[in-house]
């Protein structure tokens, strides 16, 4: 009988540590993925946001004051960030103009650097999907479509936006 509950309480402990352990190594990996999406997001939305200047579409530098991940609430490898932005010239009205101007320009720089989406050929491989602003400071939430997570994340954002 005790040689049994030996038996049973080292299975236990086993597992126990093969699932910290696995936890530990997944939760790495996807915070490396994350970051490298990060840094790879950030440069396209640099990129487009100096589009916007060159472009007229506004008048003043923006200046990027702050980019992270989203906190990974919507499951496991999501790729979505926000960015803090400060633009002076835009006013609440013209956001969605905004928003809408950024997700072409996206758009371009996918095609002009060959940024591929899991979506398709076509699609961008970036999306901004939302926008909004707090005091003189812009809110843009970005997605890098990359893996399946991230695209159900968006579905799942387009669900909410039709249920408001």
């Amino acid at each position: 009988m005790g040689r049994t509950i030996t038996i049973i309480i080292a299975l236990v402990i086993a597992i126990a540590l093969y699932l910290i352990v696995h936890h530990a190594v997944v939760r790495r990996n996807t915070k490396k993925a994350q970051s490298e999406a990060l840094k790879e997001t950030t440069v396209a939305i640099k990129a487009v946001l100096q589009q916007l200047v060159a472009e007229n579409f506004i008048a003043s530098t923006p200046t990027l004051l702050k980019a992270s991940v989203i906190p990974d609430g919507w499951g496991r490898g999501v790729m979505a960030f926000e960015y803090l932005v400060l633009i002076d010239d835009v006013s609440d009205e013209q956001l969605p103009i905004l928003r809408q101007r950024l997700n072409h320009l996206l758009v371009e720089f996918c095609e002009a650097h060959q940024v591929e989406s899991v979506v398709g050929t076509q699609e961008s491989a970036f999306l901004v999907t939302d926008v909004w602003r707090h005091t003189k400071r812009i809110h843009l939430g970005v997605a890098y479509l990359v893996n399946e997570a991230t695209v159900e994340y968006i579905q799942d954002l387009h669900r909410l936006e039709k249920n408001t």
